[in-house]
């Protein structure tokens, strides 16, 4: 129904991440343009067993990790909690407020399986989950000049911006086993999510990216105040809260439901000299979001007095969705080829508007030899949308490359093509960059596009008799670019045919560098660079992006394999000055400095 939640597991609780790209992705969906990320939270041990992880850093920044679970012939068990905090790096202009945040999150799971004894193997698995969150965050930014004179510093006028969530979740999973080459798994699943970011919306009606592109120097035209007349100083005197000012604080009020039932069977057989494995599988789908979103009424004072005159009232609105999804797909083996076909069938309703989608894909490997892969894909990627002013978002995709794999070296290479039929543009609180403002949800066609690049993935692990030295690169470009010229209103603005895709570097790249020495000590150095980009097709002034780079320093000693002491430095050069963001509102962002 929408895509506001906020949500995302707590990384410190996840044990792996299985990317699925390309045509792999096909028994995942709606949204399938861009493959599909799984993340795998901590599984049941097979024995009692537990581990507990403990961090202080800067800013009174805090992490505790704690689980146990054990297994029997026909039970097992886990319990998990993880709290994380910090004060924040930012600070507050007026004000003594912390810009950190606090975290909790709980975990348990419960699993039941049948004897070995069985005709049919089965297991049922419970897993129930229960978070909170208060960060102190928002979405007001900085001027050039601010930026450039201190980038961590905060407005006083966002003081009061504040994002609590609560999120509780449960799933009960179903596997039988009819033989060893036969399976059927069943998940039913439930998660309610509510959350409000009170946060600075508009000053005195006016929205904080037309106030900030003015005390930046830009165009000031048709903005109005009671309290003055908006020129480059004006603008400038009220983000620094030496100027009155109206400043409306809404609440971001909104509570999601999202619950379903999907099944996957899975068989293994062969057909002459061809071994296939069949999936097929769907889901039942529905979910919801209802908003309450009252605006408050500020007013600042010339000293940087901060008073709220006026609460705001708000009607409720609510959205829903539902949805029928079914795939299946064949991974067929033969001699030195491998041929995957799949179809995925979407049937949805988003807020009244209805959609099917039939997506075929095929995904091509091919061992040459030992050490050398060769690997091809085309599919059919779909976004849906849940507004009647624009089509679903289609693209067909296409990928080639290989793999190298001998000893301690591996490496990939993969080219990739999207051609969008059409691009669609979603208006968000956090972006946008058009000329019109616009509703959170609302979304825009932005006609045809084409996104091409290349993949490269290389490691290679040097051994001594003593130690071992781990290497990695990462690399990706990308040529992304309209395909038709168009005005939109309020998420794209002005675009030219061959205007670049907005937020998107040409060039990203991570290098890695490590050291395991025998006696348990190590470290782990990392590079990341990201190039300039802008924030608009248009790429206007105040819109770029630098280029930026983190240099993450890690050392640690292991001891006996019960214990790991760690040291992390983030950012160590300190490089904090580059722009790296300017959405949400326009305002200038930089990355976090130098911690320990």
């Amino acid at each position: 129904t929408a895509s506001s939640a906020y949500y995302f597991p707590t990384t410190g609780r996840v044990v792996g991440v299985e990317v699925l790209k390309g045509a792999a992705a096909i028994e995942n969906g709606p949204y399938t343009i861009g493959g599909a990320i799984n993340v795998i939270s901590t599984p049941i041990p097979d024995q009692a067993s537990g581990d507990v992880t403990l961090e202080y850093g800067e800013d009174q920044t805090y992490r505790l990790h704690a689980s146990y679970g054990a297994s029997s012939e026909q039970w097992g068990y886990l319990v998990e909690g993880h709290t994380a905090g910090s004060d924040g790096f930012s600070s507050v202009q007026f004000t003594n407020n912390d810009t950190g945040f606090d975290k909790d999150d709980l975990a348990a799971k419960l699993r039941y399986n049948s004897a070995e004894s069985a005709r049919f193997y089965q297991q049922l698995e419970l897993k129930l989950q229960y978070s909170e969150e208060q960060s102190e965050q928002t979405y007001v930014g900085l001027t050039e000049a601010d930026f450039a004179a201190a980038p961590t510093q905060r407005y006083g006028l966002s003081r009061q911006d504040v994002m609590n969530f609560e999120r509780k979740a449960g799933s009960l999973t179903h596997l039988i086993e009819f033989s060893e080459n036969a399976r059927l798994t069943t998940t039913g699943y439930y998660a309610d999510f509510s959350r409000n970011w009170y946060k600075t919306d508009k000053i005195d009606g006016e929205g904080i990216d037309e106030v900030i592109t003015c005390a930046n120097g830009g165009s000031c035209e048709g903005m109005t105040s009671d309290y003055g007349d908006y020129d480059q100083s004006f603008a400038r005197n009220v983000l620094h809260g030496t100027a009155q000012a109206d400043v409306y604080v809404k609440n971001n009020n909104r509570d999601y439901e999202s619950k379903g039932v999907q099944t996957r069977f899975t068989g293994d057989f062969e057909a002459g000299s061809m071994t296939h494995t069949l999936t097929v599988g769907g889901r039942i789908h529905r979910d919801e979001e209802i908003r309450l979103q009252p605006v408050d009424t500020y007013f600042q004072g010339l000293e940087g007095n901060f008073d709220r005159v006026e609460l705001g009232e708000a009607a409720q609105s609510e959205k829903k969705s539902r949805a029928y999804s079914l795939y299946a797909s064949d991974n067929v083996t033969f001699g030195a080829w491998n041929i995957k076909p799949g179809l995925r069938y979407e049937n949805y309703e988003i807020d009244d508007v209805k959609n099917t989608e039939l997506l075929p894909g095929l995904g091509v490997t091919y061992d040459a030899g030992d050490r050398w892969q060769l690997l091809a894909g085309v599919y059919e990627g779909h976004s849906p949308t849940s507004s009647e002013d624009s089509d679903p978002e289609t693209a067909t995709n296409y990928e080639a490359g290989f793999r190298f794999n001998e000893g301690a070296l591996s490496a990939e290479v993969i080219g990739f093509f999207s051609d969008y039929d059409n691009i669609v543009g979603i208006c968000s609180n956090s972006g946008g960059a058009g000329s019109l403002p616009c509703e959170a949800g609302d979304t825009e066609n932005g006609g045809e596009a084409e996104i091409k690049g290349l993949e490269l993935q290389a490691s290679y692990t040097l051994a001594t008799a003593a130690a071992q030295f781990p290497l990695g690169l990462a690399y990706t470009y990308t040529d992304a670019e309209f395909k038709t010229s168009f005005v939109g209103s309020s998420v794209w603005g002005e675009v030219e045919a061959g205007d670049k895709l907005p937020d998107l570097p040409e060039h990203q790249l991570a290098l890695n560098a490590g050291m395991v020495l025998d006696s348990g000590v190590g470290s782990n150095l990392r590079l990341a660079y990201f190039d300039e980009t802008c924030a608009s097709a248009a790429c206007g002034e105040f819109e770029q992006i630098d280029a930026y780079y983190s240099l993450d320093l890690s050392v640690f000693y292991d001891w006996q394999d019960r214990a790991r002491f760690y040291l992390n430095v983030d950012n160590l050069s300190d490089n904090d000055g580059d722009i790296i963001g300017r959405q949400p509102k326009a305002g200038a962002r930089g990355q976090k400095p130098r911690t320990v």
